[in-house]
Parts: C-alpha cells; sequence; structure tokens
C-alpha cells in the first residue's frame, strides 16, 4: 500500500513537470512578442539620420537672358520712334543715323542739321513719293554740309527727287554731300543734283524719267566731286554738268537709253562760266537717242541722239570710255547758244577711247569760223568722223590739219514732236534690280566726308569698259 502511494507520488511530480513545460512556452512566446513591440515603438520614435552631404556644389540657376537690342546703332527711327521722316531729321543732331522702316511716305523732307545720315533699311520698299503734287517740289532738300542719303527710292516730286544745295544769293558752298544706293524716279526736273555744293558723291544709284537729267551738277568751281557707278536711262540727258569742273570725276558709270548722253555745258543761268575742268573716264556710253523718253528744252534736241556733247565746254578730259550704238554720233564737240551769247567750246582732249555703231562716231562742230580751238583727238579707236580722219587734223601733239569739212550744230535732226512720253509714264525698267545697300542694319552712320575719295583716286586705274 504504501508503494503505491509512493508510485503515484512520482507520477504526479512527473505530470506536474509536463505541464510547467508548457506554460514556459507560452512565456516564451509573450516575451519574444513584447521584445518585437518594443522594437517596431523604438523604431517609430527614433530620429531619421541625415542625409548624406554631396560633395558637388550646386549648379547656380542660369539667368534670365537679356532680351534683343532692336535698335543697335541708336538711330532715330521712323515711325518707331517718330511718326514721319521730317520729325526725325529735326530732332537729329550732328552724328546720328535717321533710319527709315519699309513704307511709302508722303512727304518733303528739309534738312538743316549737318552731319547727319538719312537711310532706309531696304532700297525698293523705303519709298518717299511726292505724288506729282505742286505742293511737294522735292523729296529731300539739304541745306547743310556733311548730309549723306542712303538706300531708299524718291519717286514722283514736282522738281528734284534728291537735292543738294548752297545759297544762291550769298557767298555759303555746301560742302560735303554723298548719295549711295539710291533710286530716283520720274522727277519732273533732276534726278540727283548738287548745286553751289562741293566735296561731293554719288555711287551705285540709279536715275530714270526726268525732263533735264538723271544726275545734275551746278555751279561749283572747284567741286571736288565723284560720280562712280551709277546707271542713268530714260531721261532727256543722262548727266549734266552746267559752270561744273575743277576735280570733277565722272567715272565708270553707264549711261544709256537716254535721248542725250553726257553734257557738260555752260550757261548764263548760273554762276562761274564756263564750264572747265572735269574729267570723264572708264564710263559706258551707249544706245542713247531713246525716243520713250521725256522731251526737255529744244535747245537740246539739236544734240538728240548723241552720246556725248560738249556745248560750250572747256579743259576737260574724256578718256577710255566706251561709247557705241548711239543713233546720231558718239562725241560731239560743238559751241552753245545762249541768248545772245554764244558759249565757245576750246581744248578738250578726247582721247583712248572706244567707239562703235555710231552715227558718226567723233565730231567737231564749227565754231564759226574758229577752227579748232584747241580741242583734240588721239588714240581713239574709231571708223567714222567729221571732219573725216579726225585724229589728223585735230591731233593732240601737231598742227590742225584741213578742218572745212566741219559740221553744223543742226546736222543732228531732232526726233518728230510726238515722239517723247510725259515724265509721269516713263518706264524705269532697271529700278527693281538694283541692289540695297549691304549691312543697312549695322553699318553705323558715316556721314559726307568724302576726302578718302580723293586721296584713293587713280585715274589710271581706270580702263575701257567691257560693254557687258
Amino acid at each position: 500500500m504504501r508503494r503505491l502511494l509512493i508510485l503515484l507520488s512520482v507520477f504526479a511530480f512527473i505530470a506536474s513537470a509536463c505541464g510547467g513545460g508548457s506554460d514556459s512556452t507560452d512565456t516564451a512566446a509573450d516575451t519574444t512578442g513584447e521584445s518585437d513591440s518594443a522594437a517596431e515603438s523604438e523604431e517609430e520614435t527614433a530620429e531619421p539620420e541625415p542625409a548624406p552631404e554631396d560633395d558637388a556644389e550646386a549648379e547656380p540657376e542660369p539667368e534670365p537672358e537679356e532680351p534683343a537690342d532692336d535698335n543697335p546703332l541708336d538711330a532715330l527711327r521712323v515711325p518707331q520712334d517718330f511718326a514721319t521722316i521730317q520729325e526725325a531729321v529735326d530732332a537729329a543732331e550732328p552724328g546720328d543715323l535717321v533710319l527709315i522702316d519699309e513704307g511709302v511716305y508722303n512727304e518733303s523732307v528739309v534738312v538743316e542739321t549737318d552731319n547727319i545720315v538719312i537711310r532706309g533699311v531696304d532700297r525698293q520698299t523705303v519709298v518717299l513719293d511726292g505724288e506729282h503734287s505742286e505742293e511737294m517740289a522735292n523729296g529731300i532738300i539739304v541745306f547743310s554740309n556733311g548730309v549723306a542719303v542712303e538706300n531708299l527710292t524718291v519717286k514722283n516730286y514736282f522738281s528734284n527727287g534728291v537735292f543738294f544745295t548752297g545759297d544762291y544769293n550769298s557767298d555759303f558752298i555746301l560742302r560735303g554731300y554723298r548719295v549711295s544706293y539710291v533710286n530716283a524716279l520720274n522727277n519732273r526736273v533732276y534726278g540727283i543734283y548738287a548745286f553751289n555744293a562741293e566735296y561731293g558723291m554719288f555711287d551705285n544709284t540709279y536715275a530714270a524719267g526726268h525732263t533735264d537729267s538723271g544726275y545734275y551738277i551746278g555751279q561749283c568751281q572747284p567741286c571736288n566731286a565723284v560720280l562712280s557707278n551709277n546707271l542713268s536711262e530714260y531721261n532727256t540727258l543722262a548727266y549734266s554738268g552746267t559752270n561744273a569742273g575743277g576735280d570733277l570725276f565722272v567715272v565708270n558709270n553707264e549711261f544709256r537709253m537716254n535721248r542725250i548722253g553726257v553734257t557738260p555745258n555752260t550757261l548764263n543761268s548760273e554762276e562761274l562760266a564756263p564750264q572747265r575742268g572735269a574729267t570723264f573716264a572708264g564710263n559706258w556710253i551707249h544706245s542713247n537717242g531713246n525716243p520713250d523718253t521725256p522731251k526737255g528744252g529744244d535747245v537740246w534736241e539739236l544734240a538728240y541722239g548723241v552720246g556725248m556733247v560738249l556745248p560750250g565746254a572747256n579743259n576737260n578730259l574724256v578718256s577710255r570710255n566706251l561709247i557705241e550704238n548711239n543713233r546720231n554720233g558718239g562725241v560731239a564737240i560743238s559751241f552753245m547758244p545762249d541768248g545772245d551769247t554764244l558759249w565757245l567750246a576750246e581744248n578738250n582732249t578726247i582721247t583712248d577711247n572706244v567707239f562703235r555703231g555710231n552715227g558718226i562716231d567723233a565730231v567737231m562742230v564749227d565754231q564759226g569760223g574758229q577752227a579748232g580751238l584747241g580741242n583734240c583727238f588721239s588714240g581713239n579707236t574709231f571708223e567714222t568722223s567729221r571732219p573725216a580722219d579726225i585724229e589728223t587734223v585735230l591731233p593732240c601733239d601737231g598742227p590742225e590739219g584741213d578742218l572745212s569739212d566741219m559740221i553744223g550744230i543742226d546736222f543732228f535732226a531732232p526726233p518728230g514732236a510726238d515722239q517723247n512720253v510725259p515724265y509721269a509714264d516713263v518706264a524705269s525698267p532697271s529700278a527693281a534690280d538694283q541692289p540695297s545697300m549691304p549691312d543697312a542694319l549695322t553699318t553705323p552712320a558715316s556721314p559726307a566726308d568724302v576726302l578718302p575719295e580723293f586721296d584713293g583716286f587713280d585715274l589710271d586705274a581706270i580702263t575701257v569698259p567691257s560693254g557687258t
């Protein structure tokens, strides 16, 4: 019995031990859960670690771009800054540029400020139009020194396209003028005109449709002027120079399809007579004698169809020109009838020119039995002349020969009275082909200082044109 009780006690002890094992496992599990919760709580409450610093410096933010300068030349702009060209010109000071945008401007501009430049942005699309109104005589008239007009078209004015002038009634001589890359079309009298002015230049311009001349230089001695790389057509006269000379160089131009070509001349209507001392070299003078042109005064009809006539002209040099296909004559030397005055032509030298296809290549008009009066011909290429064999009878290095067959001033018959066109209706066929001024929007203003043109002028470098 006692043994049985001992066995039951042992069994109870073992069973108790087994039960304690199960409680221990649960307690361990509970402990593990408490540990996990604590860890999660620590993670939630822990401060975040700072991000590692970047060793490279941050790139700076790009600065905003400067707006483009729409007026790099600091010009007085029309119409952006001034509604009219005249307003801009009136506001200009010496050295300023008046820059004209595309458009048609129906105004007549008067310039009275020295050393300014008036420039269009485009030769063809900047147009001053006088509409043939008597109230707008001149497109641009300049009374001041050193002014330049560039890169525009001036047309349909009652008198002149661009006009530079000194004072008619005083001793003021305008000094310094220039016209470059300009079209002058269908102005009633002159296209581009300088009077009582010196130190000037016309270059790279075009003139058509004028009842007097496309280009005119008047009343200057010395003129100190250069006309170069210009084209004149469909005018009464291509170029006229009354009482103008003295360092006056008309070189490397084309004069075609006018009634008459080139005419240095003497008249009582202007001071400083007689005309003297101009040089005409390297020009292509051709196809003059065109009836589809305006008619000027009757006296000019006497020289209709002549490439170059020197009426009452003196001491001029005509050299290395190509003179061809002029209807009545190539070159003619003649007196100039002017009321009661008969201005004689004396001491002109015609040398080293090429003549071909003219009515008569070279002509010496009878000046009232005054013989040759020092006019001479040498070194020219020609086929016909009056008097015949003109270089023998009027040589530049020997005595005169027989001049008995000189012709009279009325030898060249003018066309019929209806063979002309009103100036307003005359064609200007080559106007659209003329190039604009290079870099007109970026080239700084350069007033009309033409002295460098004389410093570098080399007459000997001028050659006979090719004719193409």
